[in-house]
Formats: structure tokens, sequence, C-alpha cells
């Protein structure tokens, strides 16, 4: 991680948080490279373009490539970014474009994008509902729908908590109508977005499914700063020990205990022990190859 990524911020007004779009991960990269250029608390117009240089955003491109390449993909994703609509209502009859200028700068080894008159207010001279995060806590998301959902826990994170229904979040992803099952969004889009911000962000997130009747209506997402997560999975540690000691459990709890005392020992090995764990779920564990 490069110093001069370490210092950009996104500063994002929470209509476009809440928008939905489809964004490849090289043009979402690109975008929030110039969108940490931006001085929120200022007033810009339309004529106002904001340049990163190419070797500032090298580690939010690609990994391991050469020069060359990296240049080549930067000008293939702003191509793109000149095409793509951020759509501003479900339906998606009311959209807007992005960017309506871009300029390869190739004596300076930079980029430049110039913002619509439609997005511009959401990105400057903000003072109310906004979401700010650091550009380096994205950076090495592998996922391209990861940077998102990351951006919608930010947003409520005062929270720690947040439920979307299923088919709103896939319209903000971009998904809608790609995966019919939502057992295939889950696996592909939730859980291998968790697992790039639990690796790489400054967050630890779960999440859980509602159903109504038979049908998974919503998820729920919980999620805290990483400092605090392990103070309350500690303390969670702790009480499920109790349960599973001092009253019986149904089959199903104790399958979601030992799954969670699995995943505990894996984050906080020399908390979690034999010594206040119960035997039989050590042994379960040591069976399955995951003590």
């Amino acid at each position: 991680m490069n110093d001069d990524l370490a210092k950009l911020v996104v500063v994002k007004g929470n209509s476009i948080i809440e928008s939905s779009y489809s964004l490849t991960l090289v043009e979402k990269r690109i975008l929030l490279g110039c969108i940490s250029k931006i001085d929120s608390s200022q007033l810009f117009t339309k004529k106002d373009g904001f340049t990163i240089r190419v070797d500032e955003i090298k580690d939010l491109v690609t990994e391991r490539t050469s020069k060359n390449s990296l240049y080549t993909q930067v000008k293939i994703g702003m191509d793109k970014l000149g095409d793509r609509w951020l759509n501003l209502n479900e339906s998606g009859t009311d959209k807007i474009r992005w960017i309506y200028r871009k300029k390869y700068n190739e004596a300076e080894g930079s980029i430049t994008l110039y913002f619509t008159d439609e997005v511009l207010p959401m990105l400057s001279a903000l003072s109310g509902s906004f979401t700010k995060y650091k550009l380096q806590y994205v950076s090495k998301f592998k996922s391209v729908h990861s940077i998102r959902i990351y951006e919608l826990l930010v947003q409520w994170l005062v929270n720690g908590k947040r439920e979307i229904e299923v088919d709103q979040l896939k319209k903000m992803l971009g998904v809608d109508g790609k995966y019919t099952r939502n057992s295939n969004f889950i696996e592909k889009v939730i859980k291998t977005s968790l697992s790039d911000i639990n690796e790489f962000s400054n967050l630890n997130a779960s999440f859980s499914v509602n159903k109504t009747g038979k049908r998974v209506t919503h998820i729920e997402f919980v999620f805290c700063i990483k400092d605090d997560f392990e103070k309350k999975t500690l303390k969670k540690i702790n009480k499920n020990i109790s349960k599973t000691t001092k009253s019986k459990t149904s089959t199903e709890e104790r399958e979601m205990l030992i799954e969670e005392f699995a995943n505990s020992r894996k984050r906080f090995s020399n908390a979690v022990n034999e010594s206040n764990v119960p035997a039989d779920i050590v042994e379960i564990l040591k069976s399955q190859g995951r003590w």
C-alpha cells in the first residue's frame, strides 16, 4: 500500500449509495480514485475536472502487472465509464450519466474525469447525508460487488445492523435478473463480498437471512469496526459456552453453535481453547479438521 493511497478519502452523498448501477471492478476503482480527490465541503461546477495520477491508483487497478498493462486497463476502464448510467429509481426509468467528459493526460501519466451536473452535487458541497471512508479499505477487494456492499454497511455503521430486501439489493448491485435462485445470489455475491470485507477492510461483518413463508426475502447484515468486533465476539463465545454447558439445545441450535465455535477458533485461537469449550464440541471440530 503506497502512502498516497492511504491518504485518499471517498465521500459520497447517500443518494448515490442508495441508487443502483453496474460497473466493472476497474471502472469502480477509477471512479473512486477521482472522487477521493474531491473536497466534499467545497462547491464545484461541471467545468471542474478531478485528476489522479495513474501511479497513485495502481494498487486499485490491478496487482503484479507491467506499466503498459496498467495504463491499458485504465484506458479501457475510462472508455467504458463514459457509457455508464446511474439509476435514480427502482424501475430504471430515471437515469443520469456519471461523467460527460474524460481526459487521459499521457504526458503527465494521469486521468481527469468531469462529472455531470446531476452527479456533482452528490459529491461536493455535502453538509447533510453522506458516507465517508478511506479508499485503502476497499483497494484490495476482489469481487466487483464488495465495494457496493461495503458502502451500504458503512452508511449504517452507527447502527451496526442493516436489513435489505433481496430484490432491492440485487437492483442496487445491478444484478437483478441474473441470479434467479437466491441461494446462488447469497453464495456468489453476499458470501464472496463479506469475505473481501472481513479480510481487507476495517470492518467485520456477518449476515443472516429472513424469510416470508418459505422464501428468503431479506438479508440482515451485522457489522462493526474490527477493534470492537473482537470484544463483542469473545463476549458471545463466553455466552455460548455457558449456554451449551447449562442447558439443552436443539440439533439446529447445536449445529449453529459448532459453526460459531469453529469460526471463533480460527479468528481467536488464543482465547478459544480446549479449557473453555465443551469437550464434545472440541471432538467434533477435531474430527472435521477445524480445530
